[in-house]
């Protein structure tokens, strides 16, 4: 067996549930970790994730929010990654919304 990683974000959600039509923030911490993914998939009944936006937070003060259009529509069962490289930050917000409401699962890791 091996010895445990050596990861400085190990990050797991599940059940996160998107009402219809209302943006929900989560927080993903990064801990510092300079190569990062972050993976959001659908796992909803039906419903697809419609809008995405991420905002980096180096320390405490966000950057700006960026809107993601490649991927979504997110349809159930579909799986978006989201990552850095050499890019140590704190936080990643991920700001999601479903025009008819879903769920998601969002799993991050990083060294």
């Amino acid at each position: 067996m091996t010895a445990p990683s050596d990861f400085r974000c190990n990050y797991l959600r599940t059940g996160i549930a998107l009402a219809a039509g209302v943006a929900t923030d989560v927080d993903v911490p990064i801990d510092g970790a300079a190569d990062w993914q972050v993976i959001v998939k659908n796992t909803g009944a039906t419903n697809a994730v419609t809008a995405l936006s991420v905002t980096r937070i180096p320390l405490t003060l966000p950057g700006p929010a960026e809107s993601v259009s490649t991927g979504i529509p997110l349809a159930h069962g579909d799986s978006l990654r989201i990552a850095g490289e050499r890019e140590p930050i704190s936080v990643l917000r991920l700001t999601l919304t479903s025009t008819s409401g879903t769920t998601v699962t969002v799993e991050a890791g990083g060294r």
